[in-house]
């Protein structure tokens, strides 16, 4: 039996935004889907929080790994404002194949001047070739992903809000996606309500 290797790959990128701003677009779902292209996410800032994102099915197909896409998740274990957030027991669930996992996400950011410099480190353990081919594709697309998160962050100054998390979400972290996704529906309804009984 083959003897697990550690896989890992780090990449930073320097934001200029405030770190609050930077970890909030990790866990606002219209943020997520901006610049990191997801369909779907429920994502709790708070230790034992869910995280998980989920991206359409690429339209070709890798050699080793299928068509990419299908979903990430873990559990949020640690969490710091304005300073970092830690996802371990996270596997990658493609769209063909069986997952892999479990890996770690660590995000951390660090002020520098006016700016914010995010680091992100994605590592895990395994062996074999899907497990290779998977980390070859990840890097070059974290750094995709990053630059495509300083073009978000840095196009308006109020695109995402600063709270990673509301009171729906801190008491019910298994809410459904749509709930979370459209939070504004009910009392949109209410206020419909109030203004036909007036």
């Amino acid at each position: 039996m083959s003897t697990p290797e550690e896989f890992s790959t780090t990449h930073e990128e320097l934001i200029t935004a405030a770190p609050d701003r930077v970890l909030a677009a990790f866990f606002d779902p219209a943020a997520l889907s901006t610049w990191w292209q997801t369909t779907r996410s429920v994502t709790v800032a708070q230790p034992l929080g869910v995280y998980a994102v989920e991206w359409d099915p690429t339209p070709f197909r890798d050699e080793v790994l299928g068509p990419l896409g299908g979903a990430f998740h873990g559990t949020v274990m640690e969490h710091r404002l304005e300073r970092e957030f830690f996802v371990a027991d996270a596997y990658w669930l493609p769209p063909e194949g069986p997952p892999l996992g479990p890996m770690a996400l660590e995000v951390a950011c660090q002020i520098e001047g006016p700016a914010t410099r995010v680091q992100v480190r994605q590592s895990g353990r395994g062996t074999g070739v899907r497990w290779e081919r998977y980390y070859g594709v990840i890097k070059p697309g974290w750094m995709t992903s990053l630059r495509a998160l300083k073009s978000y962050l840095e196009a308006g100054p109020e695109r995402v809000a600063a709270a990673t998390h509301g009171p729906d979400t801190a008491k019910k972290p298994m809410v459904r996606i749509s709930e979370i996704a459209a939070p504004a529906r009910a009392p949109a309804r209410a206020r419909g309500r109030a203004r036909r009984r007036s």
